[in-house]
């Protein structure tokens, strides 16, 4: 099975806690699961969150779903969340023509 990477990244400034969850790797169906089951866990102890994909290597909607729906419930909770994906050219072109609107580096 082709796998993903997460890296998390906690910090904390005047404005609170931000944590950053940077995935890598395959962002597929495949792994979506296991992608669903690191996001869980993130309590609600923090006033910012950025959630990045980078080194990307397959993406699909399942992955776009996810976050999205992450990104909805944290807002809804009052926290800032930041989208973040730099993709190769290939996915952003994909993308970008699917109308996906995340900035795309």
């Amino acid at each position: 099975m082709q796998t993903f990477k997460l890296q998390t990244d906690v910090s904390e400034d005047g404005k609170g806690k931000k944590i950053r969850m940077i995935f890598s790797g395959y962002l597929t169906l495949q792994n979506a699961a296991e992608i669903k089951a690191t996001l869980q866990p993130i309590n609600g102890d923090f006033a910012n969150l950025e959630l990045c994909a980078r080194d990307v290597a397959g993406i699909d909607v399942s992955f776009l779903q996810m976050i999205e729906s992450y990104r909805k419930t944290h807002e809804g909770d009052g926290k800032k969340v930041k989208i973040l994906m730099d993709l190769p050219y290939d996915l952003k072109t994909l993308l970008a023509n699917a109308g996906i609107a995340y900035p795309l580096k």
